[in-house]
């Protein structure tokens, strides 16, 4: 398992960002994942996350999935979720992302958020766009990569030290 680099002033990952989220995504095998704890200033109704977090959470780590797989950034075409439960505030959400179709022009990918009862909060399915190499460097660039952190060389195909960038 691994963390993900992560850009400061980003709304779902940005340590930096005090209307964020402030989450930190992890890779494991051909998943990424992260943990959310909704509060009150995140909710819709009284007590319940506001479903625009739910889908901001699962964008995310789902963007992140096929980044990984083919390191290259990807920006979202389409993001369908079904909500299947209202996410209560002040319980713990795990959100897992990965890739399940892998074109050349779109990346497909599913998602789910569960909570700390095994209550499966949402699902969902995206297609990404896959950025060039070298606006996947531009991203780098302003990404933090801190301690235990997946390497540069990871995300991008431009860092790849077997050979030039494709």
């Amino acid at each position: 398992m691994s963390k993900l680099p992560n850009y400061h002033g980003c709304f779902v990952c940005g340590d930096h960002n005090p209307s964020g989220l402030n989450v930190r995504f992890h890779t494991e095998d051909e998943h990424v994942w992260t943990t959310y704890t909704p509060d009150a200033q995140h909710t819709g109704y009284k007590g319940i996350t506001h479903g625009g977090i739910i889908a901001a959470l699962l964008d995310e780590t789902m963007g992140w999935a096929p980044t990984l797989t083919n390191r290259r950034f990807c920006v979202t075409a389409e993001l369908t979720i079904q909500y299947l439960k209202p996410a209560k505030e002040g319980v713990e959400l795990r959100v897992a992302g990965w890739v399940t179709a892998d074109r050349r022009r779109i990346w497909e990918t599913a998602g789910e958020i569960t909570d700390s009862e095994g209550n499966l909060i949402a699902r969902a399915t995206g297609k990404y766009f896959p950025l060039s190499v070298e606006q996947t460097d531009n991203v780098v660039e302003y990404l933090s990569f801190d301690e235990g952190c997946v390497p540069p060389e990871r995300v991008t195909l431009s860092r790849d030290k077997d050979g030039p960038a494709k």
